[in-house]
């Protein structure tokens, strides 16, 4: 029986002190995480990827051997230029068409800061005087209504610029227009 009980407690001092020598999880996790080295994140946009294919040595020889060949198609790629030209002028004037529309939501979305900013001054005035609260109530009440009409006038004017501005990105993805070039 004694060495039962010799046997027991030396068991429960064992696993004690092993329970003592084991890291918590959350160590564990913040070791992982000082031993993984940062993987070098790449982005790759139209700004960053070359358009054209760079040409390897061995491709140098045969284009020289084409480069006489092209020279008989040569009528044939300017009837093909002639034909790309109002893409071309088609494209560069959706470019524009888009970033005319950016001004504008830019100078709607101006107009509605400063439209709601003056509310704003315009209430914390009348609450702050308390004269003027009780004179002027009904002069201050029309005039909120005629200032919140107009600024729900260009938020749906804003949101009108925003929409055509949506229409007009999708009109020039689908004249195959890079996605910066619209952006």
């Amino acid at each position: 029986m004694r060495r039962a009980v010799l046997f027991g407690f030396t068991f429960l001092f064992a696993v004690a002190v092993w329970g003592q020598q084991q890291q918590s999880l959350g160590d564990i996790a913040r070791q992982n995480r000082a031993q993984k080295k940062g993987s070098a994140a790449v982005r790759l946009n139209d700004d960053n990827m070359p358009r054209t294919l760079i040409a390897n040595a061995d491709d140098n020889a045969s284009k020289s051997d084409d480069k006489t060949a092209k020279a008989t198609d040569t009528d044939k790629d300017k009837d093909k230029d002639h034909a790309k030209a109002p893409a071309k002028s088609n494209s560069e004037q959706i470019v524009k068409a888009v970033e005319a529309q950016k001004q504008e939501i830019s100078r709607l979305q101006r107009e509605l800061d400063v439209a709601q900013r003056e509310q704003r001054l315009r209430a914390a005035a009348f609450y702050g005087d308390a004269g003027t609260m009780l004179r002027d109530q009904a002069k201050y009440t029309e005039d909120s209504r005629k200032l919140q009409d107009e600024i729900d006038g260009k938020k749906q004017a804003l949101d009108a610029a925003q929409k055509k501005l949506a229409d007009l990105q999708e009109q020039a993805r689908k004249a195959g227009l890079s996605s910066t070039a619209v952006e």
